[in-house]
């Protein structure tokens, strides 16, 4: 008996450890297939890149394909990681980065990034990060459009909307694809406010209503815990 004891206290701490140690394994691994995913997909061109560097991509990534589908002469590829076991374990909430390339007549002519946590602040929508590119500003966005950069998000959400177009420059692309993934793979809480997902493209969001005077610091009463974004 004494010795099935002490095997079971030097085995039950191994035992923790081991687990612990795979989770953050797991975590590193899915945190590095999405950045892998975003930064092949960032760097297609929309109105240049073809249908075929899509599919050079999905077929490196292809364990991640979700959907791909073809009506017409317009075809879609779907990418998906989720943080499955660090919130099956409630290690953290559920976590998602999603990725969409659409391609029209042979050419990639829209991109849909986002990176969301159910963070449970907002009522009907998770805390989250989105890009939308396209290579003209598709209709849902029409009523709101200020290309070739612009963020459709009502101030206050806990998100943030990035949309652009083929004509955006080098350095707004950067911040619409510069995503934290820290988000997917976060244990515990935090992660509730719209920088971060999307950090640079925040602080453009936050400049560009400066300029609009919806307050002198851009957000006035809103994100007062946005002292802690980078």
């Amino acid at each position: 008996m004494k010795i099935s004891r002490r095997v079971w206290w030097i085995a039950l701490p191994a035992a923790i450890l081991l687990v612990a140690c795979a989770l953050v394994i797991y975590g590193v691994v899915i945190r590095a297939r999405a950045n892998a995913i975003l930064k092949d997909i960032a760097a297609l061109k929309v109105g240049v890149s073809s249908s075929r560097q899509l599919n050079t991509v999905a077929l490196r990534h292809k364990k991640s394909v979700v959907q791909k589908s073809c009506t017409g002469d317009t075809c879609t590829v779907s990418f998906q990681v989720y943080n499955t076991w660090l919130y099956r374990l409630k290690l953290e909430p559920v976590a998602r980065f999603f990725a969409s390339v659409q391609v029209k007549d042979g050419v990639v002519n829209c991109i849909d990034i986002s990176l969301s946590r159910d963070t449970k602040v907002f009522p009907t929508s998770p805390s989250a990060g989105q890009t939308v590119e396209c290579f003209t500003i598709p209709r849902f966005l029409a009523f709101s459009a200020s290309p070739p950069y612009w963020f459709p998000t009502p101030v206050g959400k806990p998100y943030l909307f990035v949309a652009l177009t083929a004509k955006a420059d080098p350095v707004q692309r950067q911040h619409a694809y510069q995503y934290s993934l820290r988000c997917l793979v976060k244990p515990g809480g935090g992660c509730d406010l719209p920088c971060d997902y999307l950090p640079a493209a925040w602080h453009d969001w936050q400049a560009e209503l400066r300029q609009r005077r919806f307050a002198p610091d851009g957000f006035g009463e809103y994100y007062p815990a946005r002292a802690r974004c980078p």
